[in-house]
């Protein structure tokens, strides 16, 4: 990411028929892939201004009632990572992640990130401010625990109030181009998130059994992923459980073990594919070093999750020779 001022975008700028469908394009633009819901209301009002300074962005959004969800699909489609801090300045939302609703209101916080199936319902016009950046920051604060933080702080309690404080005041000079360091706004935004959680214990989902062990079994998958012969057998064996209850780990996520390891390692692949450090692999090189057997398997399956072909993503997303020398050098200048 660059640093950039878009200018405020607004639905009033399209014809009334237009808007809702305008407004849709935007928010997936905005916050990665969505579903959004038909609400074909004609005075359908919404507005987003937004500034992004390196991996930093900072959206100030405000909207008529919506809806819009995020499964698996559009999870992979996207493939995108990224952590997310709201604060709710007015009117309500409803906001459900892993099957958990959360009920928003003025001065609530939510934290969530784009890993995760989610919907969210604007039940009453809603102005809010998310802060946005990559979500290995807060892995890299938090490696064994990211999963299973809370996705809410309530209005009022030490945690929300915290980031409450911080993002709205810094909010006015960040959008309007005065505050230019991205990176050190992001170290200080990622340490109030963990000072807010570990303040607000209360507010922390404890992790349950279920979770802390679905939790050690994604490492393990995470380790192994470039093993060919990873399988649910070899999994429960190593984290001494029956394979029986592997499956049932996975059922609330409404997937299997193994679409869980070929989304994952389809992901792995879609990464290096796009990586211009990774412009002279072979596809089949790639797609076999993340687990895969077949080139043909690889290549049906990262069409089905991705909607076009390893060879025809490659060309889209990669750079020319001549672009990686040059990016090549830039690194080596750094």
């Amino acid at each position: 990411m660059g640093d950039a001022i878009d200018p405020i975008w607004r639905t009033s700028s399209y014809a009334a028929e237009d808007r809702y469908d305008a407004w849709s394009d935007k928010l997936k633009d905005t916050y990665g892939s969505w579903s959004v819901g038909g609400w074909s209301r004609p005075d359908f009002h919404a507005e987003i201004e937004q500034r992004t300074v390196q991996n930093l962005r900072m959206v100030s959004c405000v909207c008529d009632p919506c809806g819009a969800t995020r499964k698996r699909a559009e999870i992979a489609r996207d493939g995108i990572e990224t952590l997310a801090v709201q604060v709710v300045v007015s009117g309500r939302e409803h906001f459900t992640i892993d099957n958990r609703t959360s009920v928003l209101g003025p001065g609530d916080v939510l934290i969530w990130n784009t890993t995760r199936p989610m919907n969210f319902e604007v039940v009453e016009r809603l102005e809010k401010i998310s802060v946005m950046m990559p979500l290995s920051r807060l892995r890299g604060w938090l490696p064994q625990s990211w999963h299973s933080i809370a996705s809410s702080l309530p209005q009022g309690s030490p945690g929300a109030s915290l980031l409450n404080a911080f993002i709205r005041s810094m909010a006015p000079d960040f959008l309007s181009g005065h505050l230019r360091n991205g990176e050190a706004l992001t170290e200080a935004l990622i340490g109030l998130v963990v000072s807010a959680l570990d303040t607000d214990k209360s507010a922390v989902d404890t992790c349950s059994l279920r979770d802390a062990q679905l939790l050690l079994v994604k490492q393990y998958i995470d380790r192994h992923l470039g093993n060919p012969e990873l399988s649910p057998g070899m999994i429960a064996e190593a984290n001494r459980i029956s394979l029986r209850y592997l499956h049932c780990l996975f059922e609330p996520e409404g997937t299997t073990v193994l679409q869980y390891i070929i989304r994952e390692r389809l992901q792995r692949c879609r990464r290096e594919l796009s990586n211009p450090l990774m412009a002279t692999r072979t596809i089949t090189d790639i797609a076999f070093s993340w687990g895969f057997q077949s080139s043909t398997h690889f290549s049906r399956r990262f069409r089905d999750a991705f909607g076009m072909s390893p060879n025809e993503f490659r060309r889209e997303t990669c750079l020319s020779s001549d672009e990686v020398t040059e990016f090549c050098h830039h690194l080596a200048r750094v």
